[in-house]
């Protein structure tokens, strides 16, 4: 009986090119980021509901403060706290860099729906930021640390979702992330939020 041996090449799995890795690794620690400033946040709000006159921890003049922020209805605008909200997006995306940076690979519709939701995300977070600027009046710097890292989130999701061989959508983030434009865009987008904030708080 002749005994036929067949030699099989095993190709390792290495998941996403270096550099992508490290847009993978820039959104697992943004998202940590936030969650971690989220927590922060929750905790401090529930310490204000039973004490509001006791103040925030992080109150440090009428300007830079967290208590006004957090008691203000913005602050729970759909039901639950937003920085509840915020943890939840948080996870999602950074369980989605943690998976990316440790070689695990995501469908392109799966790729691209973290771009939508961190682009839904920052959009959010914008108009929350807005209201703090111009209504109430005082800087959370908690919420000013998620807003960064949103943004952070919203270009890695961005360079993780480009493909050059893929849908429209994904070509069209390819052609951004070569002439940098998705860097310019995401770096604008946070002058414009600290602007706001700057005039909202301290010059109107």
């Amino acid at each position: 009986m002749a005994v036929l041996e067949q030699t099989v090449t095993v190709v390792p799995h290495e998941g996403p090119p270096r550099p992508l890795r490290g847009w993978a690794w820039a959104l697992a620690v943004a998202s940590a980021i936030g969650i971690v400033s989220g927590t922060i946040t929750i905790i401090d709000k529930i310490a204000l509901l039973k004490e509001p006159a006791a103040g925030s921890f992080c109150d440090v003049s009428a300007q830079v403060g967290c208590t006004p922020v957090l008691l203000a209805p913005q602050s729970s605008v759909l039901g639950p706290p937003n920085a509840l909200l915020g943890i939840v997006m948080f996870a999602v995306l950074g369980t989605s860099g943690l998976v990316a940076a440790t070689g695990g690979r995501m469908s392109p519709g799966y790729r691209q729906a973290m771009v939508g939701l961190s682009v839904f995300f920052a959009l959010f977070l914008s108009w929350y930021m807005y209201q703090v600027a111009f209504v109430i009046g005082s800087l959370c710097p908690f919420c000013t640390v998620c807003a960064g890292a949103v943004l952070v989130t919203v270009l890695a999701t961005t360079r993780l979702a480009a493909d050059p061989a893929g849908s429209r959508f994904q070509r069209l983030l390819a052609s951004a992330g070569r002439g940098s434009t998705d860097v310019v865009v995401v770096v604008g987008w946070g002058v414009l939020i600290a602007a706001m904030l700057f005039a909202g708080i301290w010059i109107l």
